[in-house]
């Protein structure tokens, strides 16, 4: 028997962009002997929902929108908390908040649920996160202002969808 191509979820797909919400699939080689995400998988699906927040506010793709600005945005710091286990492929989603803005750095709050049926309803929380970025040159990696187009853009960002869910 063939399975028609829709049965194969893509493994991420932006869903919304205001605010920016991306759909995952949990797929085999993410997850432990129990069959539950290994724990440093969070963090690349937590850098996927940066990326892609990032290649939003600078209107293309990351890497050579950065390139052309002169600047690199390395992650400073980082930190997860579970609430719920994401199994084998599950759907969840992660939706982009931004917290305090700073000189050089400002904060991503990632919220991440299950989808408990498409497009119906909101599941409970399986972990929340929060990202900072860090603007540097990137000869020198000295840390260098937020460029005046991207902190217009989180600016505006975070007044349309403010942070709501309680962060880490």
């Amino acid at each position: 028997m063939t399975m028609p191509a829709a049965f194969y979820d893509a493994t991420d797909a932006v869903v919304s962009d205001a605010p920016l919400v991306i759909r995952r699939v949990v797929r085999w080689g993410e997850c432990d002997p129990a069959g539950i995400v290994y724990t440093p998988r969070f963090l690349d699906y937590c850098v996927t929902a940066y990326e892609a927040f990032l290649g939003q506010m600078l209107g293309g793709p990351l890497h050579a929108a950065k390139h052309s600005m002169g600047v690199d945005f390395p992650v400073r710091g980082a930190e997860l908390d579970f609430r719920s286990p994401l199994p084998l492929d599950a759907v969840f989603t992660m939706e982009v908040r931004v917290g305090a803005i700073r000189s050089r750095t400002f904060d991503l709050h990632i919220t991440a649920r299950h989808v408990v049926e498409e497009g119906k309803r909101e599941g409970p929380i399986a972990f929340l996160a929060r990202l900072t970025p860090v603007v540097v040159d990137p000869e020198t990696r000295a840390a260098v202002a937020l460029p005046e187009i991207l902190k217009e853009r989180v600016e505006e960002y975070a007044a349309r969808h403010p942070d709501q869910e309680k962060q880490p």
